[in-house]
């Protein structure tokens, strides 16, 4: 039997997802993605694998629904923007039920990086300066340093993880890194003032606009680490009960340490890639939003804790826990060590791991 069926065509967010479910106890997992998360079939946290194309929504539809019968308490988690949109498309014709997502157009304007840069002008949420140019053939270098100074970021509206996006110092810079670059084909593109500073994170989880459960976190070079921060746990309550926001959503933040002014940057409305570390620190966001509870007033907040990002392998002090914590944390350290799948990724990691450890020795 399947408890969840998780549905998405990001790796990189699949799995986590998979190891934070398995963490609150919640072992049976199927998954309907795509050829990129085919490889996911080799994890034990995921017992069943379908592949769908997700532009052929009948096909999808019907693949489902044959799991949906044959699981009929199963529960379906849309975990990244595709999957969200397939769902929004075939609303009524899926016979499971399903964790809660933003509709199609709360989804694309928290999705693209120029509407969401609108939303926080029009409820008064702190972004950097920003405008918008189009196709790359637009930008003028002049132009942009007039409005924004220099350095500043150009990024493409529309792609996330970072692709596309380019800090530039100089007209030779734009010149090179993106107007004649013949790989450079990101489009629409806008011009952003570039913040001296470090980044942080928001993830929260929202039903129907009402925050329900909140963290915020700092990343490190090999780990997270979460605090308490009032004015982005206010920005976050803000941001669900404008939209009147429905599901999970990450939100990147730059902090100005001139200033310590912070400034959302963009916004991920799905699962991240990091979710791993809220629930090793104690707040599960997919168990969290499993529950069908009514609110009870505050959300749930996460104010403290660090998560190493290393594979617990290569940390000596989590062997113990590995054996003995019968815990949620304890279980998701087993997910992160012993999966065939993690192991993989490991054993293909491991001649970098090295490689950069022999460069630190010799700079020594």
């Amino acid at each position: 039997m399947i408890d969840f069926v998780l549905l998405g065509n990001s790796r990189r967010i699949a799995l986590p997802v998979l190891q934070a479910l398995h963490s609150a106890g919640n072992t049976r997992c199927a998954l309907v993605g795509s050829l990129q998360t085919a490889a996911l079939r080799w994890s034990f946290l995921c017992r069943q694998h379908a592949v769908i194309n997700f532009t052929q929504d009948e096909a999808a539809v019907r693949i489902i629904n044959h799991m949906a019968q044959q699981n009929p308490q199963a529960i379906l988690i849309p975990f990244d923007c595709e999957a969200i949109r397939l769902v929004n498309r075939v609303q009524g014709r899926l016979d499971i039920p399903s964790i809660p997502v933003p509709t199609l157009a709360t989804l694309n304007m928290f999705d693209d990086k120029w509407t969401f840069y609108r939303f926080c002008l029009a409820n008064a949420l702190p972004v950097p300066k920003t405008y918008f140019v189009g196709p790359k053939s637009d930008l003028n270098f002049d132009k942009i340093e007039s409005e924004l100074g220099s350095p500043f970021i150009i990024k493409p509206t529309n792609e996330s993880g970072s692709s596309g996006v380019q800090l530039v110092h100089s007209r030779n810079e734009l010149e090179m890194k993106i107007v004649k670059n013949a790989a450079y084909q990101f489009t629409p593109l806008i011009a952003q003032r570039f913040i001296e500073g470090i980044d942080m994170d928001i993830n929260l989880l929202a039903v129907a606009g009402q925050l329900r459960a909140v963290s915020i976190h700092k990343p490190g070079k090999s780990f997270i680490d979460f605090m308490p921060h009032p004015q982005l746990e206010d920005i976050a309550n803000k941001i669900c009960t404008a939209s009147h926001y429905n599901g999970v959503m990450n939100v990147d933040v730059r902090l100005d340490t001139k200033t310590g002014n912070v400034f959302l940057i963009e916004s991920n409305p799905r699962f991240w890639a990091t979710l791993a570390s809220t629930v090793a620190c104690g707040l599960n966001f997919a168990d969290e939003s499993l529950k069908r509870s009514e609110p009870t007033g505050l959300p749930r907040r996460l104010i403290s804790g660090r998560f190493y990002s290393r594979h617990p392998l290569l940390k000596p002090s989590s062997w113990g826990r590995l054996v003995f914590d019968r815990t949620e944390k304890g279980r998701l350290l087993r997910a992160r060590t012993f999966d065939l799948y993690s192991l993989g990724e490991l054993i293909l990691d491991l001649p970098a791991m090295l490689m950069r450890g022999w460069r630190r020795v010799r700079v020594r």
